[in-house]
């Protein structure tokens, strides 16, 4: 994935406080892709609700002994997710959890069972298919 515009990258660090996710420090912030981009990755520019605001150390952490709960609390997300403001995130200097507008650096404050409805709806498809979903 390539680097996100200016604009974008402004607008994800403000509509997060200008604070990581993960541990709510406002030092070292920089842009969290939530979709893996290593090696090489696609030249599609991340949107808004591509990134987080996170510190260089979480960031880093991210990949390695934070990767479950990064997962967990919607700051990575699965590398198929085609549409990555469907997975809302935890907030830890909020306390709260969002959901993402995937046109803006918008977020909206939701409910945590509303949280894990979301998580459901893209993790746990209905077992028995699109067909059950659709009925």
């Amino acid at each position: 994935m390539a680097d996100p515009t200016d604009k974008v990258r402004r607008g994800v660090r403000e509509r997060d406080g200008e604070r990581c996710v993960a541990c709510g420090t406002m030092w070292a912030i920089t842009f969290q892709h939530r979709r893996a981009v290593g090696m090489g990755g696609s030249k599609e520019r991340p949107g808004y609700a591509d990134g987080l605001a996170a510190c260089a150390d979480c960031n880093a952490r991210f990949e390695g002994n934070m990767q479950t709960l990064a997962l967990l609390n919607g700051w990575k997300v699965r590398r198929w997710v085609q549409d990555p403001s469907r997975v809302p995130y935890f907030h830890v200097a909020t306390g709260r959890w969002y959901a993402l507008a995937a046109d803006g650096p918008w977020r909206r404050e939701i409910s945590r069972a509303e949280a894990v409805r979301m998580m459901n709806d893209v993790y746990a498809p209905d077992p028995r298919g699109p067909e059950a979903v659709a009925a």
